[in-house]
């Protein structure tokens, strides 16, 4: 003789029980009362020194999600830009000891240090990342005199040698890069900034 199995119900969504949460959810074990693990360290019973840690850990928390989600809207220039940041960031730091590639500004010169590219991200946009064309410059060169390129050329072969200077200056192939490469350059050279401000420490 079969017993007939009783279909097993579904739970119904809740109210959190966290007065400044009330957020509905589905119950994921018996007696769930909390809708996260951020309210439920607020649900928690706790003394005053609790609670305040309790809500420093829920704003952390917050402040996370927060970042996740601005993540998740930023568009491909939004994420070209901020690589742009770190890779600069990064020859800035790389040259700190040099002088001005495009004239003799030492390195102790205490105005703005610029990354000026070789080759210019417009005419040669495949160069953009390649740290052979990147080279810390003052701003005076590469703001007021477009890079100072008849400066540029002559230590430029002098630092990374006249055959590489003519594979700048030769054919390459176009590219344009995806926004997963775009946020795998801004990882790389944030990871090799933090690296060169540990060793500099």
């Amino acid at each position: 003789m079969r017993v007939a199995l009783k279909e097993k119900k579904a739970p119904r969504a809740k109210k959190c029980r966290v007065a400044e949460c009330r957020a509905s959810f589905v119950p994921q074990r018996l007696g769930q009362a909390v809708c996260s693990a951020a309210c439920a360290i607020l649900d928690a019973p706790t003394n005053q020194a609790n609670q305040e840690k309790a809500r420093k850990s829920l704003a952390q928390v917050e402040r996370r999600e927060i970042k996740v989600r601005k993540e998740k809207l930023k568009s491909r220039a939004d994420h070209l830009r901020e690589a742009q940041q770190a890779f600069n960031e990064w020859i800035r730091l790389r040259d700190a000891d040099l002088p001005c590639v495009s004239c003799d500004k030492p390195s102790t010169w205490s105005g703005q240090w610029h990354a000026s590219h070789f080759r210019s991200v417009g005419s040669s946009p495949e160069h953009r990342f390649n740290p052979a064309n990147v080279h810390k410059a003052c701003s005076v060169c590469n703001n007021h005199m477009s890079g100072n390129i008849l400066g540029y050329k002559p230590e430029l072969e002098r630092r990374i040698g006249v055959e590489a200077v003519e594979a700048l200056l030769g054919p390459s192939e176009p590219k344009r890069y995806t926004a997963e490469e775009i946020k795998a350059i801004k990882a790389e050279y944030r990871a090799k900034t933090r690296e060169l401000k540990r060793a500099a420490a």
